[in-house]
């Protein structure tokens, strides 16, 4: 059965047997990652408004090239045709390193929301990537979904 999870004025479903986390600062909720039992995870991280899509995914890059070497990204426009109304500024942005002998993808997606914005980074190593990629597009779009739901909740 899948779970729910409410925080930031979104809701999202996630697989029973995925673990959720929460980062806090000043005992405020500012962002969440759910874990799958392999390399696979989620994380929903909230912006201040006055924060952009691009540098919410800029920030997110200059975080992971700091703990990587020789990452390789690419931008694209997200279609999240999935939402019932319009995104704010969407952006999107894979990127590809090295950890170990192992090949991770991530996918960086931020958009604006009422009073924030919000970036989703969805990581696995690369053949567990696209074995869950349908995991992830299924979360996005509860997500997405959410947005203008009045029972996300906080």
């Amino acid at each position: 059965m899948p779970k729910i999870h409410r925080s930031l004025g979104l809701s999202i479903t996630y697989p029973d047997n995925w673990t959720l986390s929460e980062d806090l600062q000043d005992d405020q909720v500012v962002g969440f990652q759910i874990q799958s039992p392999s390399t696979a995870f989620l994380s929903v991280l909230s912006f201040d408004w006055s924060t952009t899509p691009d540098q919410a995914i800029e920030q997110a890059v200059k975080i992971i090239q700091s703990e990587y070497d020789n990452i390789e990204s690419e931008s694209f426009a997200p279609d999240l045709i999935s939402h019932p109304g319009p995104l704010a500024d969407t952006r999107g942005c894979d990127l590809y390193f090295y950890y170990l002998d192992l090949l991770v993808r991530a996918k960086l997606i931020a958009f604006g929301i009422t009073h924030q914005t919000i970036l989703v980074q969805f990581q696995a190593e690369d053949s567990d990537f696209q074995s869950m990629e349908r995991v992830f597009d299924a979360m996005l779009l509860t997500l997405c979904r959410s947005i203008q739901s009045p029972e996300n909740g906080q």
